[in-house]
């Protein structure tokens, strides 16, 4: 599918203005100027009461507003550009923008002390921390909205006279699992803030029907078959490239149907083993997520690596990928009684995240010697001690999910050769300066900045 040129949004004009060419080709020395300049901010605050004063009351407040409205504009140019053709890209700028601007608000509140904003963004991740099963009720519902469209594409089939029979049936089936997927992620919610009667949408509407065997088993059938037809719809919405997270809304429906349906089922027909398949299993959803969630980023990974070649950001899709997908089936093992099985897959997962990490950390060496090659000795360097770290871990994860201690320590070996050094000798003592020195330092950053960018500058021309 040929994707149509972005809207010139507030975040493009700024992304292809001159400010944002320097700083998308000098992305790791805007990085050290940014946290070298909030050193030596930090250290005169500490040493003059006047600039702790002129740090709280105007640069912070500022640069709060600043990354407010930056963020902003980022998230506004995912919705506007990004979501509607790539939604795995749009769903993460979207969450980058929308928590950059919750965090400069609350840098602004923070420094003027301004009860609302003081929270605006350590409330919201506390609340998200504390109501997983929340987060789960939204994608289980969003799966019986998804089931709730295909039930009207198929209603409407039928009324064209389309294989009446057939479309009738599926969109029945479809209707039913729309409705249980839906209460199941109204019940998932009603649990997380017990709100009486929401609390029991799904599993109170089972227990009514369970009161007659044959209606039970002729519901519990429907919702089986609906689920089992749903997650066809899903399987053919991922081959065929579709929206991702419809896929993964479609893909919880299907689950969540399935075993509402076998167990109301198995209820009606009187079978022990079926109890509580459902309504004391929500590992089962949470499985489905993370397996979902995982194929989303190996079809997006492998897709761009396609198009663009290993990079380091698709190499560390790859590595999501290669952690969710063996996650998901440890916690469906582990949900279903089968410990070896969870502690395999936990294993696998590992390895996976260890042999993705190896991926990334090939993809940004590979990166720093073509920026070397270029003259960018900056984002060479940046780049350099980024694929030593990552390679470390890789080292360590694979290690622990294939049991061999050897890789642990071959780990740990490369960092005290990369990064420690590193770390020791060149950004410690480098920082204490910059503290200890705010105005010595901050000359010498500005010359440093401004000397380097001016070097890369007469080296680009011909």
């Amino acid at each position: 599918m040929k994707l149509q040129p972005p809207v010139n949004t507030p975040y493009q004009k700024l992304k292809h203005s001159k400010l944002g060419k320097v700083v998308r080709e000098n992305k790791v020395l805007t990085g050290v100027a940014g946290t070298a300049g909030t050193v030596v901010l930090a250290g005169a605050a500490a040493q003059s009461p006047t600039m702790a004063r002129v740090a709280q009351y105007g640069v912070i407040p500022a640069a709060g507003i600043g990354l407010a409205a930056f963020s902003a504009s980022v998230a506004h140019d995912a919705v506007v550009n990004d979501l509607p053709d790539r939604p795995f890209k749009g769903t993460a700028k979207l969450a980058a923008g929308v928590t950059g601007t919750l965090g400069g608000l609350e840098m602004v509140g923070q420094s003027l002390d301004i009860p609302v904003l003081k929270h605006a963004l350590s409330t919201p991740l506390e609340k998200l921390a504390d109501n997983g099963q929340a987060v789960l009720g939204l994608a289980v519902a969003g799966g019986g909205l998804a089931a709730g469209k295909f039930a009207v594409k198929r209603f409407q089939t039928a009324a064209s006279g389309e294989a009446r029979g057939r479309n009738l049936a599926l969109g029945t089936a479809s209707a039913i699992t729309s409705a249980a997927a839906t209460l199941g992620g109204l019940e998932l919610l009603g649990r997380n803030f017990q709100i009486p009667v929401m609390d029991k949408a799904l599993t109170g509407t089972i227990q009514a029907l369970s009161a007659g065997g044959a209606g039970a088993i002729a519901a519990g059938s429907l919702l089986a078959a609906g689920g089992g037809q749903l997650a066809t719809e899903a399987v053919r919405n991922f081959r065929r490239g579709g929206n991702d997270f419809v896929t993964l809304g479609e893909g919880m429906g299907a689950v969540t149907a399935a075993l509402g349906g076998v167990q109301l089922a198995g209820h009606g027909l009187g079978l022990k083993a079926t109890e509580g398949l459902l309504t004391e299993h929500g590992e089962l959803m949470l499985a489905t997520a993370l397996t979902g969630s995982g194929a989303s980023a190996l079809r997006t990974s492998l897709k761009d690596i396609q198009e663009n070649g290993l990079r380091p950001l698709n190499a560390f899709g790859l590595t999501a990928a290669a952690g969710l997908l063996p996650g998901g089936l440890g916690v469906a093992a582990d949900a279903v009684g089968l410990r070896a099985a969870s502690h395999f897959f936990g294993d696998a997962a590992l390895t996976g995240v260890g042999l993705g990490l190896g991926a990334t950390s090939f993809a940004l060496a590979r990166s720093a010697v073509n920026s070397a090659r270029e003259g960018d000795l900056m984002n060479a360097a940046g780049k350099g001690l980024a694929s030593a770290g990552t390679g470390a871990a890789a080292l360590a994860s694979t290690g622990y999910g294939l049991h061999v201690p050897g890789l642990e320590t071959a780990g740990r070996k490369v960092l005290q050769a990369t990064v420690e050094p590193f770390w020791d000798h060149v950004v410690v003592p480098s920082g204490q300066f910059l503290f200890n020195h705010p105005l010595a330092g901050g000359a010498c950053l500005a010359l440093g900045v401004g000397g380097y960018l001016a070097a890369r500058y007469h080296r680009s021309q011909p």
